[in-house]
């Protein structure tokens, strides 16, 4: 797969069930008694799709007579959709939505109409007004954690750009940004007050330090203090925006001696958020829904970068391998089309040119995600640490954002 498929696909438009599967408007919205004939005839032709140029006409003259009639600019906004007019389709459902906050349909494809322009921020109001409409929806729960962490990914990266060039008030202002997306990480809070001291804005700078204090566990402070090692593993702004309010599980990831399945899953996700907007194939998989990663495990499997067992199972705790390690990321970086810098092979003792895992060994070893042990063995059946799963993520996510897209 080229760069340039991959940056199109990142960029694909949103993907639409058959008409017939889209929901009818009356189920959010009431049809009053005089309109019901000709709102079941209009919906009839939209599902027919035979002309769509007259249905947009005759649901326009409907909404001139009755302005308040949302079910009319949904459908008007579907019609939008299928014509592949996200913009037109916007502009239909945020009337709707004006006119009836509670339809949920509109709400939905405002908060994915705006994740597909990279509108983070705004998809993930749009997605918590619609857990708020329904909140059963789990897997919309999933998309607003997501919409938030890129949206706070973006303004940390941009302030940390800002930081580094000395252009320190336009640091603050992202730094202030993102603490709104997340108000309770200590660590930017801290880091934050560090920036206000190089401003002599002592008092802010004194008020940040106090929130993160006390947003900080006492547990963890005296471990780092007793434990040099646990002090240096301190989290990054990068870490902040992929993780979130999820920071907790990249600290058990982090200091695992051997991580799972599922703890790889997320990891991999985390790192490459635009994987779940690749089209997937779905694939049966019975044990996951009960899952912290349910989401990200059907997504590295929709996209073959960790198989599900021939019974249809993942099993999400079984530990990995440094050769399943090296398997996955190997098809992690064919797919985002990271290719070897050299064709000299590294030899290792314990992998032959025979071995099933010899080519996927081979591409991680040159780009450097991943290394051999100090004996000089690969040792293919050995235990993946969180500290090596990490290095070996973040190698190749510094690899990738090196790539012309």
């Amino acid at each position: 797969m080229t760069a340039l498929l991959l940056t199109l696909l990142f960029q694909s438009s949103l993907l639409l069930p058959p008409r017939t599967a889209m929901e009818n408007p009356v189920a959010v919205s009431e049809v009053p008694p005089k309109l019901a004939k000709d709102y079941t005839d209009l919906w009839k032709r939209f599902v027919a799709g035979k002309d769509d140029a007259k249905t947009e006409k005759a649901l326009d003259s409907l909404v001139k007579k009755e302005k308040r009639f949302d079910p009319a600019l949904t459908i008007e906004g579907y019609l939008r959709l299928y014509a592949h007019d996200d913009a037109g389709a916007r502009q239909k459902f945020l009337a709707a939505f004006a006119i009836n906050p509670k339809n949920r349909i509109a709400a939905y494809y405002l908060a994915e109409i705006a994740f597909e322009q990279q509108e983070y921020a705004a998809a993930a109001g749009f997605y918590a007004q619609l857990l708020k409409l329904d909140p059963s929806l789990s897997e919309i729960d999933t998309k607003r954690e997501r919409a938030l962490l890129l949206a706070a990914d973006g303004v940390l990266r941009s302030g940390a750009r800002a930081e580094a060039e000395n252009r320190l008030p336009d640091a603050e202002q992202a730094y202030r940004q993102a603490l709104t997306i997340l108000p309770k990480e200590a660590n930017l809070h801290q880091h934050l007050a560090d920036l206000l001291t190089r401003e002599n804005k002592t008092a802010e700078a004194e008020a940040e330090r106090k929130i993160a204090a006390e947003l900080m566990p006492r547990a963890a402070d005296s471990s780092a203090a007793s434990n040099p090692a646990n002090a240096a593993s301190v989290d990054t702004l990068d870490d902040l925006g992929r993780w979130g309010g999820d920071i907790n599980r990249f600290h058990e990831i982090r200091s695992a001696e051997s991580i799972t399945r599922e703890q790889l899953a997320a990891l991999l996700v985390r790192y490459f958020p635009q994987l779940v907007e690749l089209r997937q194939t779905p694939q049966i998989v019975t044990d996951v829904q009960n899952s912290w990663a349910s989401s990200e495990i059907r997504t590295v499997v929709g996209l073959r970068l960790i198989d599900p067992l021939p019974n249809h199972t993942f099993e999400p705790s079984t530990i990995v391998t440094r050769g399943d390690l090296a398997l996955t990321m190997g098809r992690l970086m064919r797919l985002l089309s990271v290719s070897p810098k050299t064709t000299q092979p590294i030899a290792a003792p314990d992998l032959t040119s025979t071995s099933v895992l010899y080519k996927e060994a081979q591409l991680v070893l040159d780009s450097g995600v991943m290394t051999l042990q100090d004996s000089g063995s690969f040792n293919v059946s050995g235990v993946v640490s969180g500290r090596e799963a990490v290095r070996s993520a973040e190698t190749l996510n510094r690899i990738f954002q090196q790539l012309p897209h």
